[in-house]
């Protein structure tokens, strides 16, 4: 099952499908109720450091794998004019994606198309880069969709993730602070920065560049420039009618920082980078004991 609206979405569980703000799953509230189009980690920012430790340029070309509503992929055209291939399992944010990059006159340098991040209908070796974001975290075995960005990917291609990591080891009180206060089926699958380092050994990439990074998301009005840059000013406007004009979706989006600033000794985010080699087993049929 898809998480509908989510940028960055992935091919998998994760969406509760609840009817009430207060009650579903965090990222469903904060694309559907909130109406943020910006939602992983870090926000632009942190897919400028991305890109920007990738080498893009205008010579490059990219795969956006999980790319939801198109906003990565709109970016990535506009800041670094590179050409971008981007693709999501559901339907309907491919074309929202489609008229997103329409609408800001890209369609010719973005090709959006419907695809499993775990079986990415392209031939081998085709990109200069593959990118993901907040991906990764919506899946219990992550190693196909690892090997399958690898496979893609040009030999001296990269390859970058953008990751929800926890500065700590997991505890119990904080488990239950995810699934029954924040709401978050996809957190309970993050790691730690060092269990993501042994997740791509497993994937057969063992040459990983890790960059750690502050944790934020956009929708902290607290932080209005953020928020702006990422989401531009119309649509912050409409964040800001909603978050006034309704008490339950102001309540828990307040609820939602208060919990992030409070564990604030949990919650980062890392930048995950590796170029391939020849001899790189990404890309490679996984090996079965």
């Amino acid at each position: 099952m898809n998480m509908p609206d989510k940028e960055g979405t992935a091919d998998t569980a994760g969406s509760t499908g609840c009817g009430s703000p207060v009650d579903c799953d965090i990222f469903d509230f904060i694309a559907r109720d909130v109406g943020l189009t910006v939602i992983h980690p870090g926000g632009l920012a942190a897919t400028a450091k991305l890109a920007d430790a990738l080498k893009i340029d205008n010579n490059t070309h990219v795969i956006d794998i999980g790319c939801g509503k198109g906003t990565t992929a709109v970016f990535l055209a506009e800041k670094y004019g590179c050409r971008v291939t981007a693709v999501d399992i559901s339907e309907d944010l491919i074309e929202t994606a489609k008229s997103l990059a329409e609408k800001k006159g890209l369609g010719k340098r973005i090709t959006f198309f419907v695809g499993d991040a775990t079986d990415i209908p392209l031939p081998d070796n085709t990109f200069d880069v593959a990118l993901s974001q907040a991906v990764l975290v919506f899946f219990g075995d992550k190693t196909p969709a690892i090997r399958e960005a690898g496979r893609v990917l040009k030999k001296g291609g990269r390859a970058g993730w953008l990751e929800l990591s926890w500065k700590q080891e997991m505890t119990g009180a904080m488990s239950d602070v995810i699934t029954h206060e924040l709401r978050s089926h996809c957190m309970e699958k993050a790691e730690t920065f060092e269990g993501w380092r042994d997740i791509f050994a497993k994937a057969g990439i063992t040459d990983l560049t890790v960059m750690e990074q502050p944790f934020r998301m956009s929708f902290d009005v607290k932080n209005m420039a953020a928020m702006i840059r990422d989401e531009g000013i119309a649509n912050t406007l409409h964040i800001m009618r909603n978050y006034l004009a309704r008490r339950d979706i102001r309540d828990r989006m307040n609820a939602i920082s208060r919990i992030f600033g409070e564990h604030a000794d949990f919650f980062g985010c890392g930048i995950y980078v590796f170029e391939k080699q020849d001899h790189d087993n990404a890309g490679a049929p996984p090996v079965h004991p």
